[in-house]
């Protein structure tokens, strides 16, 4: 096995950080997605078994919670979503950002953090905080 170098090391962490972001922005745009089509499979398979959410009320539910909330929710139009920070932290990951929605005739925005966990080279999330955007 040939020596590594520094150089090399801090390349290979270069790339290794660069395909992670770019899947953690493919990971955000699919969950904002199942948030539009209350894609439950989705979800079911993306979070973690111990997921929480924190609501922009301030409640905090589980796994189960959210997904009997998302399969209830497909009532939601004209969804967008922008401000996208994605930051890798080695095996954990924070995206933060906002969507855009429609909900009973009324224009609204969340902000959102979601954190996300790599095992075994496969990212789940595994928390999720809620803040409503007054004025939106």
């Amino acid at each position: 096995m040939p020596p590594t170098s520094a150089t090399g090391d801090s390349v290979a962490a270069r790339i290794a950080e660069a395909e992670a972001v770019a899947t953690l922005h493919r990971l955000n745009a699919d969950f904002i997605r199942a948030f539009a089509e209350a894609d439950t499979a989705w979800y079911g398979e993306h979070l973690s078994e111990d997921f929480v959410c924190t609501l922009a009320d301030g409640q905090r539910i589980d796994k189960t919670e959210f997904l009997r909330r998302k399969a209830d929710a497909a009532d939601v139009a004209d969804v967008s979503f922008d401000e996208i920070d994605v930051r890798p932290q080695g095996a954990v990951a924070l995206v933060h950002g906002v969507t855009h929605y429609m909900r009973d005739g009324v224009r609204r925005s969340t902000r959102y953090t979601n954190v996300w966990r790599t095992r075994g080279g496969r990212w789940q999330a595994v928390a999720a905080h809620l803040t409503h955007v007054v004025g939106s």
